[in-house]
């Protein structure tokens, strides 16, 4: 079988390089390889997906057929691309089993809406190992039914599209290419037939990409285009506006009026509808002062000549123009304009003033957020109505009827971009920072988007959002829970007095030494003393009350005495649960640190260790020098694995990423049962290994090819949690795979596993009808030791059926949820409402009949429990 899946794998790669224009994406590979992994699978348990959908998730493209205006498309940077045809009340995701899950542009052709070009890799270059790259263009000629790869592999990050307003095969995409590293493929493209070739038509060097193209509607002949100095850094003297008069075929530099010199970031650009020789250029000009980089330039010969439409700064994105920088023109009015920046800025007057759009806003989840986020990414305005406009920002995708006065927020899709989750042991309730979308908590149930989210916010800034980092919950106190923001801003909240203390620690006052946090900043409480708290930045802090004071342990850890290792902070730190004072510490340039006195002596243990961003450690529970290891290379544009065990304290490591695809892994997970089981979390998907890392086999089925960013297992339950970075949160239950590897399970034989107490859903107690709010899925679990057909049996105390499902079970784990419905009914009579029957509660039989014998066990069935508190 194994070789087989080898046999295949080579076949597809084969396949996929013979069509390929540019060099493969290492992502088709790993891709490759994480089907075939897929397919093989022997663990066929069910993820259950969590949420959480109140806080939403960062929307990067926006794009509403006008001519059906309940067609809506949102993509999400990391959560792939999304649609509704009923104006919002449900989302579907369309484009699922692709090679790349990140979203750059999508445009939907202006002649024929069911055309969709889609170009993928995300385009903010945002050093947090999870702005994710791609694999080049796509297409669907039937809105998002069916894709068609076509191209431009090796551009791993597409910034913007332009598709000809009569000619949908002509297409310009600008393309960003590696952000983190030089590369030749990219600048501006051109197709002429819809994909199958594509010509370079604007190149400057291998540090350059494009970032925005648009074609005048008026005279598809007339286009303009931004390029970006975008590699080493976010700006450089080669951004600039260029301009073609014969359909993309040849460019030339807009220079007169513009501004030049060495640090140009990111420029937006817009063209009025009815006259192709007025644009507008938002330039991120970071030759000025920091909050002066926004300026906001106009032509109306063309491009020959630019002026500056304002006199006095511009403030909207101080020093963060890499983020935003669009600008958009009424296609009835194009002295209307509307600038992307932290806020929505507006201008009646050509850019001569403006003012800010916030209006009131709805929301399909209630939240406590109240008004527009902020950060915004792409505006849609429909070209026939000009009050009907739409936006993404890192708050999810808005809608408007009336040019920002009010708003729906449509916060109903399930794309939470996690950094970190942990979980209350003892009250099962799980906490989680996301991507300028704050700290949540909710309870392990699956989603129901037809239903509210019972999901909370731990906290929210005034701004509606802000970034949500690591959580600790106190393991004697569930009131006492910790938050961060970035950059290591720890903050302790009492929730019973409903009162926070920053908590975020410093280095002495006489210091003469510079204290770094990365974005993300490890911290946690530890496993033997719930006051003591460590903290860690390229120094390591402790705590023994709580965070009210601090006292630096470490020597800076950032200096690797190997000069490549040389570091900024740490991206990683623990405390061993088998011995007190065990610390282990990684950086994000591959520098592993130990110490084995609490703090009072360090030594780097690095050697074998690639150089790249340590994300996750994981001291054994079973051997106290056992650590393992996990390194991402995402912010070094390095797509392979790096995975590590080391049994002396890192002394000498060896690497366990074999038989895992090449892609990064951001975290390894001991199995808390069995010392042999691991569990690894890469840029796709959650891997387990039941022989210490020799073999691993993709675990479970249903969860999308997300970024999974964190693991943590609830041990009352043992629930696997999954976090995310763009599909929100999953759950697994691992008991059944803990049999397989205790070895308790015969392989050689079927077996039903013991079914958890089901509980009915709560039945109004006026009518008699049930709360579908409360319906629970019940799993059935079951070995099979070969692929066949079978069918799941229920029996009442006489035996007689009441219910049964037949299946095609798979080799090995199988699992069917079942809802309890044991009956459905329609009728014709006008007040029939009794569509579906659920089981009463009772003590039941389940059985599985392969053909040749029956496996039976008890499924007790309880009282459902209602959702509403009785006041007493």
């Amino acid at each position: 079988m194994r070789r087989a899946i080898l046999f295949f794998t080579s076949l597809l790669l084969s396949f996929l390089a013979g069509f390929a224009q540019q060099a493969l994406s290492p992502l088709e590979t790993s891709f490759a390889q994480y089907q075939s992994k897929k397919t093989a699978s022997t663990f066929g348990l069910d993820w259950v997906p969590l949420g959480p959908m109140l806080n939403s998730a960062r929307a990067d493209v926006v794009q509403v057929d006008a001519s059906h205006p309940g067609t809506m498309y949102v993509g999400f940077g990391s959560g792939g691309l999304w649609k509704t045809v009923n104006h919002g009340v449900s989302w579907n995701p369309i484009f699922e089993g692709q090679s790349s899950f990140s979203i750059g542009d999508v445009e939907l052709a202006p002649s024929n809406p069911s055309i969709i070009y889609l170009g993928t890799g995300e385009n903010l270059k945002k050093p947090r190992n999870f702005t994710l790259p791609g694999t080049g263009m796509y297409r669907s000629a039937d809105a998002g039914k069916t894709w068609q790869h076509i191209g431009l592999e090796d551009s791993w990050a597409i910034a913007e599209i332009a598709i000809h307003p009569k000619d949908p095969n002509i297409v310009l995409v600008a393309v960003l290419g590696h952000l983190w590293s030089k590369n030749p493929n990219r600048g501006l493209f051109r197709t002429l037939n819809g994909g199958k070739s594509w010509q370079k038509v604007l190149y400057k060097d291998d540090m350059t990409g494009a970032n925005d193209i648009v074609i005048s509607p008026s005279n598809p002949l007339i286009m303009y285009a931004t390029l970006w100095e975008v590699y080493p850094g976010i700006s450089g003297k080669n951004s600039g506006v260029y301009r073609s008069s014969d359909g993309g075929k040849s460019w030339t530099a807009c220079t007169k009026g513009l501004p030049s010199g060495p640090r140009l970031g990111r420029i937006g650009l817009a063209v009025s509808q009815s006259n192709p020789a007025k644009a507008y250029a938002l330039m991120d000009n970071l030759n000025n002062a920091r909050d002066e980089a926004a300026e906001l330039y106009k032509t109306t010969d063309g491009g020959a000549t630019w002026s500056k439409t304002h006199t006095g700064p511009f403030r909207i994105f101080p020093g963060i123009g890499w983020y935003f920088t669009d600008v958009y023109v009424n296609p009835k009015n194009d002295e209307e304009v509307f600038c992307l920046g932290v806020r929505l800025a507006h201008s009646m007057d050509g850019g001569k003033t403006f003012d800010f759009i916030g209006g009131k806003v709805t929301r399909m989840n209630p939240s406590l957020a109240q008004g527009l986020h902020l950060d915004q990414c792409e505006l849609w305005i429909n070209p026939q109505n000009p009050q009907h406009i739409a936006v993404g920002n890192d708050g999810g995708f808005y809608l408007s009827y009336d040019k920002g006065q009010s708003w729906m927020h449509y916060n109903n899709i399930p794309t939470g971009e996690f950094y970190d989750i942990t979980i209350d042991q003892a009250n099962y309730l799980i906490y989680g920072g996301t991507q300028d979308d704050a700290t949540v908590f909710g309870p392990p149930t699956e989603i129901n988007p037809a239903f509210p989210d019972p999901w909370k916010y731990l906290w929210i800034d005034p701004w509606d959002g802000g970034d949500g980092c690591v959580s600790q919950v106190d393991p004697s106190d569930g009131n006492i829970v910790y938050y961060s923001m970035q950059h290591g801003a720890a903050i302790r909240l009492d929730r019973r007095a409903d009162t926070t203390h920053s908590i975020q620690p410093e280095l002495p006052k006489n210091s003469k030494d510079t204290l770094n946090f990365n974005y993300i900043t490890p911290y946690f409480i530890s496993p033997h003393q719930g006051q003591t708290l460590y903290h860690g930045g390229n120094f390591i802090f402790k705590s023994q009350d709580r965070g009210d004071s601090w006292k630096v342990i470490s020597p800076n850890l950032g200096l690797s005495v190997i000069p490549e290792k040389k570091s900024f902070a740490a991206g990683a730190l623990v405390e061993s649960r088998l011995s007190k004072g065990l610390l282990y510490a990684g950086t994000d340039k591959g520098a592993f640190w130990v110490s084995k006195n609490d703090g009072a002596s360090w030594e780097e243990h690095s050697q074998g260790l690639a150089n790249n961003y340590i994300r996750s450690i994981c001291p054994s529970r079973f051997v106290k020098s056992r650590v393992y290891l996990a390194m991402t290379g995402l912010n070094y544009d390095d797509m392979h694995s790096y995975l590590y065990v080391s049994e002396d304290d890192g002394i000498g490591w060896k690497s366990i990423a074999a038989g895992l695809p090449e892609e990064p892994v951001n975290v390894v997970l001991e199995d808390p049962l069995q010392p042999n089981v691991l569990y690894a979390g890469t840029l796709r998907g959650v891997y387990v290994s039941l022989d210490r890392g020799n073999t691993w086999s993709v675990l479970g089925k249903n969860l999308p090819t997300a970024a999974v960013a964190d693991l943590e297992i609830h041990e009352g339950s043992m629930d696997l949690i999954v976090a995310t970075h763009g599909r929100g949160l999953y759950k697994l239950n691992l008991r059944a795979l803990q049999a397989l590897a205790a070895g308790t399970l015969p392989l050689d034989q079927d077996h039903l596993f013991e079914i958890p107490a089901a509980r009915r859903p709560w039945h109004n107690s006026l009518g008699g009808e049930p709360d579908y709010r409360t319906v629970e899925k019940t799993p059935i679990t079951f070995w099979l030791n070969e692929a066949k057909p079978i069918t799941l049996s229920l029996r009442d105390a006489t035996n007689k059926e009441l219910w049964k499902m037949p299946l095609v079970g798979q080799k090995g784990f199988n699992q069917y949820r079942w809802d309890l419905v044991f009956s459905k009914q329609t009728s014709d009579y006008p007040y029939f409402v009794h569509y579906e029957r659920f089981l009463r509660a009772g003590t039941y039989q389940m059985v599985l009949l392969d053909g040749e014998r029956e496996l039976r066990r008890p499924l007790v069935v309880v009282e459902g429990v209602s959702p509403y508190k009785v006041e007493r």
